[in-house]
């Protein structure tokens, strides 16, 4: 059985390439048992879809109101460095 630490490694792997069936099988069975790991397994899948997001689903885009409010925490950050 794998321990939370090989289970988010792996997680992560996959994003990224793919596994043999046995490593796709262990995690599957981690994240079955595991709340946490399997959180963070949907938080990295959630990310990978942000990251590659189309303009054209809107789901994914941003209000303007949340894009001034990127753009003053950067703003606020590089005032501070």
């Amino acid at each position: 059985m794998l321990n939370c630490k090989q289970a988010s490694q792996l997680a992560s792997r996959l994003m990224d390439e793919e596994l043999p069936f046995w490593k796709k099988f262990l995690l599957k069975m981690h994240l079955f048992l595991c709340r946490s790991c399997s959180n963070f397994s949907r938080q990295l899948d959630f990310l990978r879809k942000v990251s590659r997001h189309d303009e054209n689903m809107p789901d994914f885009q941003l209000t303007d109101e949340a894009k001034q409010r990127i753009a003053n925490a950067l703003i606020d950050k590089q005032r501070s460095n």
